[in-house]
C-alpha cells in the first residue's frame, strides 16, 4: 500500500483499534499501554505512514507559520536579522512568511490584516518609520487581541505590550561618540536617516549626552536629518562650508558611508581630518574606502531571540500569564580605517 493511500483511518482499520486510540498511540499518549503503542507504531512503520501535518494543524488551529514584517529588505541589517529568524524558526519546525513594509504605515497594516486571517500563528515585526510618525499601533494591538502574539525587534514601541529584543542604542551611540572625542575630535556631528524611529531617537540621545558629559557643551548639538539623500548632498556640502567637522556618528551603515564619501569629495581626508563611525556591520562597511568603523548590532542574534520569543509564546500556553520581557543585547565597536583612535 503506498504512503499516499495510507491514512489514520485505514491504519485504525488494519490494527483493529479506533482512530482515537491510534492517534494517541502515535503521539505517545500515556493513556495508551506500551504494548498497544508498540503494535500500532510497528504497523505504521511497516506501511510508512506519515501524519497529515496540514490536517493536524487545521485541527489544532495552528499553521506553524510566523509572519515577519520588516521595513527594508535592502538594508543589510534587516537581511541578517531575517536569516537569524529563519534559522531559529526552521530548527523549531516553523515556516516564515515575510512582508516588506517599505517604511509605510499602510503597507504594514495591510500585511498584518492579510496574514492575520488564518495564515500565521503570530508576528515578528520591526516597526516602520511612518507608523512611528503617525503613532498609530491599533493594527498591532488588534492582532494581539485576536490571539496572535507579537515579538518586536530593533524598532519597538512601549505602546504595544509584547516581547521585544533590542540593542542598547543609547549606550552604543554614547560609546561611539565618546571614542571619537577621546581620540581628539572636538566637532562631532550626528547624521541620521531614521530620526523618527525609536532606535534613531535613542542614538541621537546617546550622542547628545556624550557631548554634554565629556565636552561640557551647552550649545545645541549638530544633528543632521536625512529625509532625501540627493537633497542631503547639497545641504551637507553647504554645512561643511560654514561648520568645522572632525568627527561623524551616523545612525546606520549607508548614511555613514554616504557622509564619508561627501567628506572626501569636499577635500577632507578620512580619518586624518574627519573620523566616521556608523551602525551595522554589513557588506558595505567592510568594503568601503576606507572601511567603515561600525557598531555591530548583532543582527543574526537579534533575529534568533525574536523568533525564540514568539515560538515560546506559541508553544507554552502558561506564558500568557507571564509578564512580557524586553531583551537588551550588548554591542561592540569594530574598528576599521575610517577612525584614528589613540
Amino acid at each position: 500500500m503506498s504512503n499516499q493511500m495510507m491514512t489514520l483511518k485505514k491504519l485504525a482499520e488494519l490494527s483493529n483499534f479506533s482512530v482515537s486510540t491510534v492517534s494517541k498511540a502515535l503521539a505517545d499518549n500515556p493513556e495508551i499501554s506500551i504494548k498497544t503503542k508498540n503494535k500500532i507504531k510497528k504497523l505504521a512503520e511497516f506501511y510508512n505512514y506519515k501524519p497529515n501535518i496540514t490536517a493536524k494543524n487545521l485541527k489544532e488551529r495552528k499553521t506553524r507559520a510566523i509572519g515577519v514584517i520588516i521595513p527594508n529588505i535592502l538594508a543589510h541589517f534587516f537581511a541578517k536579522v531575517l536569516s537569524g529568524i529563519e534559522k531559529e524558526a526552521t530548527e523549531k519546525g516553523y515556516n516564515i512568511i515575510t512582508c516588506i513594509s517599505d517604511e509605510s504605515f499602510e503597507k504594514e497594516v495591510k500585511s498584518i490584516e492579510m496574514l492575520a486571517n488564518g495564515s500565521v500563528d503570530g508576528f515578528i515585526i520591526s516597526v516602520s518609520k511612518e507608523t512611528f510618525v503617525k503613532e498609530n499601533y491599533k493594527h498591532l494591538q488588534g492582532a494581539i487581541d485576536k490571539g496572535l502574539p507579537i515579538s518586536m525587534f530593533d524598532r519597538v514601541t512601549d505602546k504595544v505590550y509584547c516581547d521585544k529584543v533590542v540593542i542598547n542604542d543609547f549606550q552604543s551611540s554614547y560609546t561611539a561618540t565618546e571614542k571619537l572625542i577621546k581620540s581628539g575630535c572636538k566637532n562631532v556631528v550626528f547624521v541620521t536617516p531614521i530620526h523618527h524611529t525609536s532606535v534613531g531617537l535613542d542614538r541621537v540621545s546617546g550622542y547628545e549626552k556624550a557631548l554634554k558629559d565629556i565636552l561640557k557643551r551647552k550649545g545645541k548639538p549638530k544633528v543632521l536629518v536625512i529625509e532625501d539623500y540627493q537633497k542631503f548632498t547639497d545641504s551637507f556640502t553647504e554645512f561643511l562650508k560654514d561648520n568645522k567637522v572632525d568627527g561623524v556618528v551616523a545612525a546606520d551603515e549607508l548614511s555613514g558611508i554616504y557622509t564619508m564619501n561627501l567628506l572626501i569629495g569636499a577635500g577632507h581626508r578620512v580619518p586624518e581630518d574627519v573620523s566616521v563611525i556608523g551602525f551595522t556591520d554589513g557588506i558595505l562597511a567592510g568594503n568601503s574606502n576606507p572601511p567603515l568603523t561600525t557598531v555591530d548590532q548583532r543582527a543574526v542574534e537579534l533575529g534568533k531571540v525574536a523568533a525564540n520569543n514568539i515560538i515560546s509564546r506559541l508553544e507554552d500556553s502558561q506564558k500568557e500569564a507571564i509578564t512580557y520581557e524586553t531583551t537588551v543585547l550588548e554591542t561592540y565597536l569594530i574598528e576599521r580605517g575610517s577612525t584614528k583612535f589613540k
